[in-house]
């Protein structure tokens, strides 16, 4: 799934909101999560698992 694919999906699941409305959802979640780990190193999110910043730089 690339990002345009996320987008779309996003916008289904939440009742057909515009596809504007979850692609600035999701740079959101995006923008915090990198947030988090320039602050903390780690972002642990639930079911979905821990991210660090080391995880980051090795992609």
């Amino acid at each position: 799934m690339n990002k345009k694919e996320l987008i779309i999906r996003v916008s289904e699941n939440l009742g057909g909101v515009p596809r504007r409305t979850a692609a600035q959802a999701i740079e959101a979640v995006f923008e915090a999560i990198a947030e988090g780990l320039q602050e903390d190193g780690i972002v642990t999110i639930g079911r979905w698992g821990t991210y660090s910043a080391a995880d980051m730089r090795r992609s």
